[in-house]
């Protein structure tokens, strides 16, 4: 039943704000922990780079946002880390990899110049942003990095030495999609092991949700791990569903039911690789379970298999599933 929000003693949040329904936000789980882990061991290890792959739609980007706020609590607050987002570009040569670098690193000239001032000038922007955070240390993601070329490896390399020289390390965490390991098989049957041995030593796969254990590991963020308003001891879950909150409703006594459907509707449409959740999709199923069913759509006391079988619908992630099960 739908019912005057004006009643309910929570904060004021304006219309289409909240992180459930923006979509910017994050909530934990077991499997961003252990990447953390290992790549936390590559870095105290100073090593040059690895891969980290896995499908698409695992919630891969979302692990390096993670990944970007915790590393500094281990490594210092000042630990410089950047981002580079691999766009798909088949006139890709060394100047505009030098362009799109000091473009999405931050630098306010990125194209007047000939191709080595454009290089120098990236390289000494760097020098300067790791000097200045008093590290010796730069963490360097890259996103959708199956998407690299040699040329753009070749720079890298050229970057890590020209950093090394200064006494700076440099990990670069190559992420994307299962194409990148055979990227790297390809680079070493072309006998380009200078690649490999520098950036994709390391390796770690990473996965969806698998388990009822993982999967209650996400519900639980939604219930006491996330909050908005900031310092307002409103979790999403609380504010979607105050009254049953109120009464006791906690996302995670959902698991068995979402972790049932999801089972059943896979053995429905005959999908049959292993069970493995997107986080795209999750969070889509769970946002839309919010919207729909919570205190601005239906106001339900609690969540049943067929309000979730509706929300997963939505999601698109059977379709998905469908898809990916052809492959």
């Amino acid at each position: 039943m739908n019912i005057d929000v004006s009643d309910i003693n929570r904060p004021y949040v304006p219309p289409k704000t909240h992180p459930i329904e923006t979509g910017i936000y994050f909530i934990g789980t077991k499997e961003v922990r252990r990447m953390y882990k290992d790549i936390k061991q590559w870095i105290e290890n100073r090593a040059p780079g690895g891969i980290a792959y896995g499908r698409a739609r695992l919630g891969k980007t979302w692990a390096i946002d993670y990944l970007t706020k915790e590393l500094p609590i281990d490594f210092g607050e000042k630990l410089p880390i950047l981002k580079f987002k691999c766009e798909q570009n088949s006139r890709i040569n060394e100047t505009t990899f030098y362009e799109e670098l000091l473009v999405q690193f931050g630098h306010g000239i990125p194209f007047s110049g000939r191709k080595t001032m454009k290089a120098e000038r990236l390289k000494k922007y760097l020098q300067e942003i790791i000097e200045s955070s008093g590290s010796k240390r730069l963490i360097l993601f890259i996103d959708d990095a199956q998407r690299l070329v040699p040329v753009q490896y070749n720079i890298l390399m050229d970057i890590y030495n020209y950093l090394k020289e200064f006494g700076i390390s440099m990990t670069v965490i190559l992420v994307g999609q299962e194409e990148l390991k055979h990227v790297r098989s390809g680079f070493i049957a072309s006998k380009m092991g200078q690649i490999v041995g520098r950036f994709m030593v390391h390796e770690y796969k990473f996965s969806g949700v698998r388990t009822k254990d993982e999967l209650q590991t996400c519900l639980v963020g939604y219930d006491s791990l996330s909050e908005y308003p900031t310092n307002s001891g409103w979790s999403y879950t609380r504010f979607f569903f105050p009254d049953a909150y109120e009464q006791g409703f906690r996302l995670e006594s959902s698991t068995e039911e979402l972790f049932s459907t999801i089972s059943n509707i896979r053995k429905e449409k005959g999908i049959t690789k292993p069970l493995e959740i997107p986080m795209q999709y999750l969070t889509l199923t769970i946002e839309y379970a919010f919207k729909k069913y919570g205190v601005l759509g239906k106001n339900v006391d609690h969540l049943t298999s067929s309000h979730w079988l509706d929300s997963l619908g939505k999601s698109g992630y059977i379709e998905n599933e469908l898809y990916n099960d052809l492959i």
